[in-house]
Order: C-alpha cells, then structure tokens, then sequence
C-alpha cells in the first residue's frame, strides 16, 4: 500500500485523473451489468437508472423521424411538462458527449411538434403521462402539429 502512495506523489494531477478514468472504462467494460454504461456516465444518469430498476421511474423511447432515437426516464407519476423537460436534458447530454455544441430552441420544438403516443397526442402539459396510457419501455413519436386552417 505504501508502494502506491509514493508512485501516486510522484504523479500529476492530471496523470491521476487519466489513471482513474481509464480503469474506470476497463471496469465497465469487463463487467457484464455495466457494460451498456456509457464511458463517462454521470451521477445523474446513475440515479435515473437506478430508480428504474427499483420501479420507481420508467423508460420511454423517443422516435424522431430521420435521426436516432432517444431513450429518457422519468419518474412514474411524471407529467407531460416533466416529459418534455427529461427529453431536453437528455438531448443536451447527448450533445455534449458527442461535442455537438448546436443550439436548440425547445421553444420552437414543442411549437412546431407534439408527443403522440398509439396516435393519441400528448397536448396537455399539465396531465399526467399515465393518463394517456404511458408506462414503462413505450415508445413515443415526434409528430409534426397539423395547422389550423385560418377562419
């Protein structure tokens, strides 16, 4: 044990952060649970996992037409607002994972395009997600608002 304090005094700060973080990856990786995990997970995304697996949160996929899908939890009493929210919090980690520095205007997002879940649109903010029947592994789509015709 002594042996590793004074290799570790000899090593930057910086030596160590890449040391820990390297035998992090090795450990997810060799591991068969944790393996799925990304890299560079963060404690907030551990969580999230976490209460999913104790049933307190659920899973929801998100279909977006011609780009990947995103896969966010939230907790089982959430409501659309709460949704919409995760869906945003999961996309800004995404983009800073991959480095994507792109603006996004949600406020644009959720005006132009509506949460439908089994042709059933997720219109009111204020519900809950259990009202429209969604629970755990469904699948939502981003669908594009229809406009109103002018009167």
């Amino acid at each position: 044990m002594e042996e590793i304090a004074e290799v570790a005094e000899t090593l930057s700060h910086d030596d160590l952060l890449e040391i820990t973080k390297s035998s992090l990856v090795n450990l997810l990786r060799s591991d068969s649970l944790l393996s799925d995990l990304p890299s560079d997970i963060i404690l907030e995304e551990i969580i999230s996992l976490t209460a999913v697996e104790h049933g307190q949160s659920i899973s929801i996929t998100i279909f977006r037409e011609n780009e990947p899908s995103l896969k966010v939890i939230v907790a089982q009493n959430a409501t659309v607002r709460e949704l919409k929210k995760a869906i945003a919090r999961h996309f800004e980690i995404h983009q800073q994972r991959t480095g994507n520095k792109v603006k996004i205007s949600w406020k644009y997002i959720w005006r132009t395009y509506d949460l439908s879940f089994d042709s059933i649109i997720l219109d009111d903010n204020s519900s809950f997600i259990s009202n429209y029947g969604v629970t755990n592994k469904v699948t939502l789509n981003f669908k594009k608002k229809r406009k109103k015709p002018k009167q």
